[in-house]
């Protein structure tokens, strides 16, 4: 079987495809057509043309640009994880003796510490006059903290008064 004339692909030298305005290429960096005759082209094995090798020194440049600030994104990020995790410590240790510190407000011995999801229950009253006035449950933040989601809908339980109490025998249990 024979191809027709005007399907058989034809060989374009660089100076005919530039000149053809029907001939287009695709943007590898924006990914729109665009005709050829706007293309800088030349060939692979010939030397570079400079406006070519203009182009791919500053694309270089730009690259290079791009991975030193990359890099640097890179290490301040690692100095804020650093320092994240040293703020988080830090809160964790003031949250445990915070029941000392001056201006608590509740009695240390009153406190009982939960740590998770709230940090304290406080019974006022049962240490100095032995007798529980009323329970608080106490978290304690630090560097600007905001409740959890969780601390959250513990508050919402505790404001709506959805409060209970339980007991638990062991008694006749093995």
């Amino acid at each position: 079987m024979r191809r027709r004339r005007d399907t058989v692909p034809r060989a374009y030298s660089i100076t005919q495809l530039q000149a053809d305005g029907r001939i287009y290429g695709r943007c590898p960096t924006c990914d729109e057509d665009f005709p050829l005759k706007r293309a800088l082209l030349f060939y692979a094995d010939a030397p570079t043309p400079e406006a070519a090798r203009k182009r791919l020194d500053a694309r270089r440049a730009d690259l290079q640009a791009r991975v030193t600030a990359l890099r640097e994104r890179r290490r301040r990020a690692s100095e804020g994880a650093t320092q994240k995790a040293i703020d988080v410590n830090i809160g964790m240790i003031l949250e445990r003796v915070a029941p000392v510190c001056d201006g608590f407000g509740s009695v240390p011995r009153d406190c009982r510490p939960l740590f998770d999801p709230i940090d304290y229950v406080v019974f006022n009253g049962l240490a100095l006059q032995n007798e529980v006035k009323s329970i608080t449950f106490l978290d304690v933040k630090t560097g600007g903290g905001a409740l959890t989601p969780r601390q959250r809908q513990i508050r919402a339980a505790i404001e709506a008064g959805k409060l209970e109490w339980q007991e638990y025998s062991l008694e006749g249990r093995p």
